[in-house]
């Protein structure tokens, strides 16, 4: 049977009228599987693309909607939106529990080939959160004759620091998995030991493009602190780092998740050129 998904036409509020907002869920091929998948195109076109990257445990849609919020309001303005399930993830194969900080690296370098060699936009930013800003970080300094910027969103720039608070867990897990530090997730030793060696600050002398940080100085999963070095050691000379007083790792107030929209959405005009 040959399934047809029928993009969702969506309105927001623009200027004095509306602008028409196509959704269509769809998938796109890495390392062998399909990954699920989620596109906005405004009706205008596609000639500039945000690609999101979500955090570990998350998916495409991320605490409190965030990632659909920040999609619409950015298609709202003109600008496509495409947002993903790494494996392991969300409605992307494999079980949680087999994941490694490399599938989402690989899955990640896929997407942002799709959707240059699928869509062929003018521009793309990508946009990460926490696990999703150093994987970010990590496509800016490899790719950055591809992007026109990038936003890393309370991101997890060392893991090896962060690590160290995982330490006693990887020490009690025994020889397989390990469990009750992830909610209702378990995964494999090797897979959380998988992020130790990765650290962003390496990469700071190869981003040279646009990029924007906003962190919760109140973040108690990934130290703002992290961003601030990040920030005054990066190489690019068009760089902003907003520091917000409240709303935790994944902003989950009202005020909070209404700044950065605001934040974002401003920005990406910016480098677009979008009047």
């Amino acid at each position: 049977m040959i399934k047809i998904f029928i993009p969702l036409l969506v309105y927001t509020l623009f200027g004095e009228g509306y602008m028409a907002c196509f959704e269509k869920p769809l998938t796109f091929p890495s390392a062998g599987y399909e990954l699920s998948a989620f596109v906005h195109i405004p009706s205008i076109g596609s000639r500039f693309f945000v690609l999101m990257l979500h955090g570990f445990t998350g998916n495409k849609v991320e605490a409190n909607r965030l990632f659909v919020d920040v999609a619409r309001a950015l298609c709202k303005v003109g600008v496509s939106v495409f947002r993903f399930d790494y494996r392991c993830h969300g409605d992307s194969p494999l079980d949680f529990e087999e994941f490694r900080f490399e599938y989402a690296l690989e899955d990640a370098e896929n997407a942002l080939a799709y959707v240059a060699n699928g869509y062929r936009p003018e521009r793309i930013i990508v946009l990460g959160l926490s696990m999703g800003g150093h994987i970010a970080a990590r496509l800016a300094a490899a790719h950055g004759d591809r992007l026109a910027g990038a936003i890393l969103l309370s991101p997890a720039i060392n893991f090896a620091e962060i690590g160290k608070a995982m330490e006693r867990f990887v020490a009690e897990a025994g020889d397989y998995y390990i469990l009750g530090v992830f909610g209702p997730y378990r995964i494999r030793k090797e897979g959380l030991l998988s992020f130790s060696k990765y650290n962003a600050l390496e990469l700071v002398d190869k981003i040279t493009i646009p990029v924007l940080i906003i962190h919760a100085k109140n973040d108690e999963v990934v130290p703002y602190i992290q961003s601030q070095q990040f920030y005054e050691k990066l190489a690019s000379k068009d760089k902003k780092l907003v520091l917000l007083d409240e709303g935790g790792h994944v902003f989950s107030t009202y005020k909070s998740k209404t700044v950065v929209i605001s934040e974002i959405v401003t920005w990406v005009k910016e480098k677009m050129g979008i009047a």
